[in-house]
């Protein structure tokens, strides 16, 4: 295993390293006593959270887990009772929903948010923090989802379904699981894996009920609660925003003018706002809400509100709309005793453009901390890159032949670019000069000038092909373990699914858990 510092890769953006760093760039914005920055300030912001909430909070969870057959397990309940008590404290991450638990970097976020709360555990011994997975279930992106990537195939969900992926059944399940058991057939480890999917979504009604079954199954024993807040009971609490926010459209304003202030400052943006915005959630729809004239209107549908309607409709049936990413956190915010939020280097971007708008509908902000990143290797990689005295670091950085040529030789073209240099410059000045003297044979000199520095180009490439040809070996090698996502085009977290790693290693969510540690900006590199 090996640390390294993420701010190295090149991989992090302005805004990010800013949260890192308690950068002066964003303290002059936000001072450095803000939640977002400041954990015992998000913990004091949360200490009166409303008994209610609470009460409700555990009856959702409760309810669920009952619900979803899984309400045995000691330590969840224990978890979830917990939560009643004043002195107690949730610490959150969030994911979109994927079959098979998506990308890699699902369960490292899933484990930072687990190792977060043992931190504060030990710093702040007195109270009680619990992890908690926020199931983004109502986002119906299902492009992002319908395709699980396993060993270079893509097998695609097919299905006609709309509207909150979360809500989605899974009568048409077979058609991915059938072709991945074709695929897998002949290898009983992986069919193993393979069943215990199968057998979760068989059983489930929903893709928010399986993912919770498969959090539960692979995170239970660490302590880890699953809430769907797609639930009326919660979404109750939040009506006040969401009058608010169609009434008053002050939201983006607020978000505009902060984000402005972030890029005055040379700190990165992530999203947009809209004059509204909320989402019409029913059945298999979840659409735009935008307001034209006097009305409310549903997009790409005949449906539409008057005031009276709307305001109607958000007191009786509040599970109707559905926050956009600008208005996502603060319904988070608003139902959980949360401290601190966990996420990527995208999600601690757009929670900062949203420092105002928690301003605006008085919510306090929780702490914002990047989780970890993993890369795995193969111990003869590990081992091969040290022989070859290639740090990790160097990796991410080669963009060229020349860049990975030089790792094995100091001989890679640059003494003949040096060269071919210093003739140009030579060349351009006796042209200049025999064009000021209006010297004879002037053409002559040109075309000689030109084919001379052709001359030397072909050198320098035949140069570099022999270093290419001597060194193919190493360089096929390095390439590999590129390809295997160690470029900053191809993450291996976001291109490798964790179905892939669970096949070749039963044991993966459990080794990773035991090798990370809490260390904000930190990635590891793991051993298989």
């Amino acid at each position: 295993m090996k640390e390294i510092d993420l701010t190295a890769l090149g991989m992090l953006s302005s805004s990010t390293k800013a949260v890192l760093n308690n950068a002066t760039s964003l303290t002059n914005l936000i001072g450095e006593q803000h939640g977002f920055l400041n954990l015992a300030q998000a913990i004091a912001g949360k200490a009166n959270f409303p008994i209610e909430k609470r009460q409700d909070l555990v009856k959702v969870l409760k309810t669920d887990y009952e619900k979803y057959g899984i309400h045995t397990h000691a330590l969840i309940n224990a978890n979830i009772d917990a939560l009643l008590d004043p002195n107690t404290y949730t610490v959150t991450t969030g994911q979109q929903l994927h079959l098979f638990f998506g990308p890699a970097f699902m369960v490292y976020k899933l484990i930072s948010c687990i190792k977060a709360a043992d931190h504060y555990q030990q710093l702040y011994t007195d109270k009680k923090f619990i992890p908690v997975f926020w199931l983004a279930s109502e986002d119906h992106d299902f492009d992002e989802i319908k395709n699980t990537p396993l060993f270079g195939t893509k097998y695609p969900w097919e299905t006609n379904q709309t509207g909150a992926c979360g809500r989605f059944h899974l009568n048409d399940i077979d058609s991915v699981l059938n072709p991945l058991k074709e695929k897998l057939s002949n290898d009983p480890k992986a069919m193993a894996v393979l069943e215990t999917f199968t057998e979760i979504y068989k059983t489930s009604k929903t893709l928010s009920e399986a993912t919770i079954k498969l959090t539960h199954q692979l995170f239970a024993d660490y302590g880890l609660l699953c809430l769907d807040a797609d639930n009326p009971l919660l979404k109750a609490h939040f009506k006040t925003i969401l009058k608010a926010e169609l009434l008053e459209n002050k939201s983006e304003t607020c978000f505009n003018a902060f984000s402005q202030k972030l890029n005055d400052s040379q700190l990165s943006l992530q999203l947009k706002s809209r004059p509204i915005n909320l989402f019409y959630l029913k059945d298999n729809l979840r659409a735009r809400i935008e307001k034209h004239g006097e009305m409310y209107k549903v997009v790409d549908t005949n449906l539409q509100f008057t005031k009276e309607e709307v305001l109607a409709e958000i007191e009786t049936h509040p599970e109707n709309f559905s926050p956009n990413a600008v208005l996502r956190p603060l319904y988070q915010e608003c139902i959980l005793p949360n401290i601190a939020y966990i996420g990527g280097n995208a999600e601690i971007n757009y929670w900062l453009q949203l420092t105002d708008v928690f301003k605006l509908y008085n919510t306090e902000a929780p702490n914002l901390v990047l989780r970890q990143s993993v890369w795995l290797l193969k111990q003869k990689q590990f081992e091969w890159l040290a022989e070859k005295q290639i740090q990790m670091e160097q990796l991410f950085n080669l963009k060229s032949e020349k860049d990975k040529l030089n790792l094995f030789s100091n001989s890679n073209g640059e003494e003949m670019e040096t060269y071919l240099t210093q003739f140009i410059a030579i060349r351009d000045q006796i042209q200049q000069h025999a064009n000021r003297e209006k010297l004879p044979n002037m053409k002559t000199l040109i075309e000689g000038g030109k084919a001379f520095e052709k001359t030397l180009k072909e050198v320098q490439k035949s140069e570099i092909q022999a270093k290419v040809e001597k060194s193919e070996r190493d360089l096929k090698k390095l390439e590999q373990i590129q390809n295997d996502g160690f470029s900053l085009q191809n993450i291996q977290e976001r291109t490798t699914y964790t179905l892939t790693f669970l096949i070749n290693n039963a044991n993966f969510v459990n080794n990773c858990f035991s090798s990370i540690y809490f260390k904000p900006g930190t990635g590891f590199f793991l051993n298989i």
